[in-house]
């Protein structure tokens, strides 16, 4: 509960200045929702879990103006955020609730979530209401970044605690990310059917280190239990960092990107009702 709180609590302070700063994010949503282009558009109900600021949920209209979008997020003024977005848009319901513990009723056609799994402290319990909330056939399309997300950083901090003597080096959040393998064999386990991983490395170039990590800190994608850096620390990871992957004047951070498609079968489908349900009945 403590990393939930966290992860909550990071993203809704940067909710301001997270569109300015988050295009990876973005370009993960658009290369989602091309990939479940079919689904997206044949859908009479989408769920969107992690709808963050709104992007993708009004990307999501423009694709299908006719389907009911329930956008879901764990932060109510990340809702309230992309609510004003979509301005009182009537084909989406807002749910603020915790996509580890809600539960659907068998009614949606597509789930969806963009760059928010990776956060999941619980991704079995996550899947398995996604399972239960799609229609037999309906789909699970998500994108999450992998563990070697920001591997320079992690190898930096690595050489600096090294060099400095250190027990060892602080941890980054992404090294402990789900890889590909992982989020196949958990789909599976989840009843899913028709499981398409697909992953890509993206490498984005920034003019300093530490721009890179005010970068990173105005997305809220920061660590949920911080640990700030001593000054020695800090001085001697970002020299080690620029001195081993710096280029003309720039730095590199690499982007582990997995997007998953999978399908619910048609046969066998018994509803699961949850006790929990709170999008109005008049959207079930």
């Amino acid at each position: 509960m403590e990393i939930k709180q966290g992860i909550r609590r990071n993203f809704a302070r940067r909710a301001a200045s997270y569109d300015r700063h988050a295009a990876v994010q973005r370009f993960m949503a658009q290369e989602l929702l091309r990939r479940a282009g079919g689904a997206a558009a044949r859908a009479a109900r989408i769920l969107e879990i992690g709808c963050g600021t709104g992007y993708l949920t009004e990307q999501l209209r423009r694709a299908n103006d006719q389907a009911l979008v329930v956008a879901l997020d764990l932060d109510p003024a990340l809702v309230q955020r992309a609510r004003a977005r979509m301005a009182q848009d009537p084909g989406v319901a807002w749910v603020v609730a915790d996509a580890e513990t809600w539960g659907g009723r068998g009614v949606f056609d597509l789930v969806i979530a963009n760059a928010s799994f990776q956060w999941l402290t619980r991704p079995e319990a996550a899947l398995r209401a996604c399972f239960r909330s799609l229609k037999p056939g309906g789909r699970l399309a998500f994108s999450s970044l992998g563990p070697r997300t920001f591997q320079e950083l992690g190898a930096s901090l690595k050489a600096a605690a090294n060099y400095l003597g250190l027990a060892a080096a602080p941890l980054i959040p992404a090294q402990n990310f789900l890889d590909a393998e992982a989020w196949q064999r958990l789909l599976r386990q989840a009843g899913f059917v028709q499981v398409d991983i697909f992953r890509e490395e993206r490498a984005v170039k920034f003019p300093s280190v530490i721009q890179f990590l005010k970068d990173l800190q105005a997305t809220g994608a920061t660590n949920p239990r911080p640990r700030p850096f001593s000054s020695r620390l800090l001085r001697g990871f970002t020299e080690i960092y620029r001195s081993m992957h710096g280029n003309n004047g720039s730095i590199p951070a690499t982007y582990e990107i997995i997007w998953a498609m999978a399908r619910k079968e048609v046969s066998g489908f018994r509803y699961q009702v949850s006790g929990n349900e709170n999008v109005p009945e008049k959207y079930l």
